[in-house]
């Protein structure tokens, strides 16, 4: 059976970089992660830059050049058994920070990774090595893998049962479900009945009431003779062997009760439980609980020993009640910008120019609606008098001539269509200056926390602009200062989708399985797929730059490092950098 790889190269690869939180939770425990590396494969992932509609308002411009021609390819393939099947640079494993630090030669580097079920083509001889004895294979796209962690037996049971593979040609590479309780368990494998009953206490059935006890008068009088209902509470138990606390002062054993129940049983007000990652691991069939809020990726629904289930990406298995699957995605996306904005190309259109749109420092910008109740604004001939008139939706995205003019306090800009929007309902694009180190021709990222706006260039041009959600920054709290950082860095690693999880002193514990198209710049900040609001435009992230899973997976296949055929994740290299982000205010 012929399939399609997009580029097959003999390159071998390299990368470096950590992953934290905005924080990436690994599936597996994997080799450490290296600070240098070769060069990677340059085979490219199919294009993800179109945008599958046209945007509100404006027109969306040509997408970039497609990627190359596909070529067949009916050689062998190799299937990961692992979630994150690490392809290495060399056939050795990382070596460790204190020999690097000595060594003038720094060794293997971990490339990228396929995820289990995954399949990629190979070059099907083994290389046994004593730090692989099953063999070493090389990749025909680059890199090699361990065949303690892969297999060429297509029909392997962790191949053949992996979960499905990425939908890439989705907006969303998977479907998600939400937790809506707190405790509920992913198990391992399925529980028995008696196993359910004993580890999820709320399908147990409820106890009767027990009937009401008459109680005679002389137990009554005798109860009175023993207390008076005068004596202080504190003395009436000073004979008992529960001692007043801070959280229990009248030592009542409150305390006793409350750390005897399991935390997901307690009562929180509305609030989340203080309870950390850690203490979410599980023990025997379960391997962790969630709290209320969480995010699972789903792989299927099962019905099995009479119940319900959903299995997950990760290969865990949920109660079908417990989860809800998530079905509310934005489906907002920006705006590919034309070759031409102005002059004969505008004038072709009946709209007015736009010239040097989204340039640094030009007055015509990409605005993107915010508010909820904007609307379309006509100014008169004398600039006096403005006129509302039909709504805009919510995220509409306009293109801005540059002209503007103040009435009553509120300033409106014109739009290429000729009507005129308020300055105040919308997040208007205001890229900064290109970053020194940018090559001719070079790629970058274009990030204005001020304006919420995201700008993405080819050299000097232009060419896609859209409204993100940064951090929250709080000056008062600490804790709940999440502002992303401002500088320049470059893209250091890819992933198609991650889980990123944290404990947030100010939140609580917070968990979303594969979170969609990640592009991790700066330690744990990356810009990444945002599927659980709709609030772009405004702050709203743990520090990340959150996008619309449209706009993220625009800018995954734009951006570099590309993403081979089947790989899952995929780090940048001095030979092949990641594309350049600029963070600003």
């Amino acid at each position: 059976m012929s399939r399609s790889i997009v580029a097959l190269l003999l390159a071998t690869t390299g990368l470096a970089g950590g992953i934290a939180a905005c924080s990436e939770s690994k599936s597996e425990p994997v080799p450490s992660h290296p600070t240098t590396a070769a060069a990677p494969p340059s085979s490219g992932v199919p294009s993800h830059a179109k945008v599958e509609s046209k945007p509100d308002a404006g027109r969306a411009a040509p997408t970039p050049a497609p990627p190359p021609e596909p070529v067949t390819y009916d050689g062998p393939l190799i299937g990961a058994l692992f979630g994150q099947t690490p392809i290495m640079s060399d056939m050795e494993w990382p070596k460790k920070e204190e020999d690097k630090r000595k060594d003038k030669d720094k060794g293997a580097v971990r490339i990228g990774y396929i995820r289990q079920g995954q399949k990629v083509p190979v070059l099907p001889e083994p290389h046994p090595k004593s730090n692989c004895k099953d063999g070493w294979y090389e990749l025909v796209q680059g890199g090699f893998v361990c065949g303690r962690y892969a297999s060429l037996d297509l029909n392997h049971p962790k191949i053949k049962h992996a979960p499905h593979p990425p939908d890439l040609d989705a907006a969303l590479p998977y479907q998600y479900g939400y937790n809506v309780a707190n405790g509920t368990p992913l198990y391992r494998t399925l529980p028995s009945r008696e196993e359910r009953v004993r580890l999820e206490p709320w399908l147990a059935p409820k106890p009767k009431r027990p009937k009401p006890v008459e109680v005679d008068d002389e137990s009554t009088a005798s109860y009175g003779d023993d207390l008076d209902a005068g004596i202080p509470l504190t003395l009436a138990r000073a004979t008992t062997t529960i001692t007043a606390t801070t959280t229990d002062p009248f030592g009542l054993g409150a305390d006793e009760v409350e750390n005897t129940t399991p935390w997901y049983l307690r009562q929180y007000d509305g609030g989340k439980p203080t309870v950390t990652l850690d203490e979410l691991k599980g023990e025997g069939p379960v391997a962790r609980r969630m709290v209320k809020g969480f995010f699972v990726g789903l792989d299927k629904e099962m019905s099995e020993k009479g119940s319900k289930w959903w299995r997950t990406t990760n290969s865990l298995i949920a109660p079908f009640e417990r989860i809800l699957v998530h079905t509310t995605a934005s489906k907002f996306h920006g705006v590919w910008l034309d070759d031409a904005e102005g002059g004969e190309a505008a004038s072709a259109t009946g709209k007015k120019p736009t010239p040097d749109l989204c340039k640094p420092g030009s007055k015509a910008q990409v605005a993107i609606v915010t508010y909820y109740k904007a609307k379309k604004y006509v100014v008169s001939v004398s600039r006096k008098v403005v006129t509302g008139g039909d709504s805009l939706p919510r995220h509409s995205v306009v293109k801005l001539t540059g002209d503007s003019v103040s009435i009553n306090g509120a300033t409106y800009n014109e739009t290429d269509e000729g009507w005129w929007i308020k300055a105040s309902e919308v997040a208007k694009t205001n890229p900064g200056r290109p970053p020194k180190e940018l090559a001719p021709g070079e790629k970058w990222i274009d990030v204005d926390l001020t304006s919420q706006t995201l700008v993405a260039f080819v050299g000097d041009k232009p060419v896609f602009a859209t409204a993100v959600s940064t951090g929250k920054e709080d000056k008062v709290d600490r804790e709940k200062n999440h502002k992303t950082p401002t500088g320049t860095w470059r893209i250091r690693e890819k992933h198609i989708a991650a889980t990123m999880d944290g404990d947030v002193a100010s939140d609580g514990p917070y968990s979303i399985e594969d979170v969609p198209w990640i592009m991790y710049f700066n330690g744990s900040y990356a810009l990444h797929g945002a599927f659980w609001h709709n609030n772009f435009g405004r702050t709203r992230s743990h520090g990340c730059v959150n996008l619309a899973p449209l706009d993220a997976k625009a800018l995954f296949g734009w951006s570099e490092p590309r993403m081979p055929d089947n790989w899952h994740g995929v780090w940048s290299t001095p030979e092949k950098p990641g594309t350049l982000v600029v963070v600003h205010e």
